[in-house]
């Protein structure tokens, strides 16, 4: 796309929320040419922005989930911050929050308020596990649902324990959904005129996320049967593979290649249902010939049998791969904080670049100048409001 056929070019976005999952929300808006004002505490602002290590005010979320915003320092423990944030949302196309439940309110930003001033408003609402119920009020985390949905439980190591992904997965799907959800809103609104009042949760979207699991775990039991076998991780001499012979003729191919001919006679791995049936057995005898190669080696002789496999990969080794370079999967930029970094091609949207506006991520209250100038506040008031701590500019 280019600067001028951005699909959301107009689209006013005030983005309350704090942390990973409404602000990832945030960034697709505003990578798609939305102008998203993003609201954060003088200080700290987002949460996001202490979240694992950080260089000055920004850390290697808080550039990912706040790129192409605009952030407006502002403090919502005063009137006057209120107030300035009030008048915003009597404006915008779309108000981002994920407050817990019940305590924007306070601020008279909750749905019906604003909606009174701007009914036209698509209000995104996300909480941790929903707006009613005996946890509606507890704290949630990416961590938290991970345990308390089951992923967990289908995430286990050799030991049988079960383990995080060690990512924000269940926060990053949020954000993705709630996007969808949003773009839904702004198309019907183009088309029909009317608002929307979305309401979500970290629980809804971590299920809605496993719901091919989850359903499998109702249909089969607690332990679900396995896709198919041999499928799974294997250790080989200089690390771990992938492999992935479930069906019948990548079967009898490994077993070839492998010098397996009695496999391919024996009752126990005759098809795919007796291979589930006697995957144990079938796993324990193909684990010790893995290790007795390098992955590379064993991706060369895979290949040449056409069978799903992948070397495990660490980030290093997938910047350097050909194949994401073939693609541009993953573009080098440089960021005025932490210095060159990488990131992702997002699937629709221009590519990451050095010097794009819709690649930078504000510093804390980068803007605050800038909006409360276009609000109506000269030079004098703003710097009263500075002085008084109710907003904070970055640079002083």
């Amino acid at each position: 796309m280019t600067q001028d056929d951005l699909p959301f070019e107009g689209v006013k976005v005030l983005d309350l929320s704090q942390g990973v999952a409404g602000p990832y929300c945030g960034m697709h808006l505003a990578r798609n040419g939305a102008d998203v004002i993003k609201v954060e505490p003088p200080g700290s602002g987002c949460w996001s922005r202490q979240l694992g290590k950080w260089t000055g005010d920004h850390t290697a979320h808080s550039v990912i989930v706040n790129r192409a915003k605009r952030s407006l320092a502002v403090d919502l423990k005063t009137a006057e911050g209120v107030a300035i944030v009030q008048r915003l949302a009597t404006d915008c196309d779309v108000l981002l929050q994920n407050f817990r439940v019940g305590k924007i309110d306070k601020f008279a930003l909750d749905y019906e308020s604003v909606r009174r001033a701007n009914p036209e408003v698509i209000y995104l609402s996300i909480t941790g596990f929903g707006p009613k119920g005996p946890r509606c009020d507890d704290p949630a985390t990416d961590s938290v649902m991970q345990a308390y949905t089951g992923m967990m439980s289908i995430n286990r190591g050799p030991t049988g324990v079960p383990q995080r992904i060690e990512m924000l997965a269940i926060d990053f799907s949020t954000g993705l959904y709630a996007t969808q959800a949003v773009a839904a809103a702004l198309y019907r609104k183009a088309t029909k005129g009317r608002g929307a009042y979305i309401e979500t949760s970290l629980l809804e979207s971590s299920l809605a996320l496993q719901e091919g699991a989850m359903m499998e775990s109702y249909l089969q039991g607690a332990a679900a049967e396995p896709i198919g076998m041999p499928v799974g991780m294997f250790k080989t001499m200089d690390g771990y593979m992938s492999v992935n012979a479930r069906r019948d003729a990548h079967f009898q191919r490994l077993a070839r290649l492998l010098g397996k001919d009695e496999w391919l006679q024996d009752p126990r791995y005759a098809d795919a249902r007796a291979r589930v049936k006697n995957g144990a057995e079938l796993m324990a005898a193909l684990r010790p010939i893995l290790e007795t190669k390098t992955s590379d080696e064993w991706f060369e002789l895979f290949s040449g049998i056409d069978i799903l496999k992948a070397k495990v990969n660490s980030y290093k080794d997938l910047f350097a791969d050909p194949q994401v370079q073939a693609i541009d999967a993953v573009r080098w930029v440089e960021d005025d904080t932490l210095g060159r970094v990488p990131m992702g091609t997002l699937c629709g949207q221009r590519p990451p670049a050095t010097g794009d506006r819709l690649t930078h991520a504000p510093h804390l209250g980068e803007h605050t100048r800038e909006i409360l100038g276009e609000m109506g506040y000269d030079a004098a008031d703003i710097e009263k409001l500075t002085a008084s701590g109710v907003v904070a500019c970055y640079g002083g």
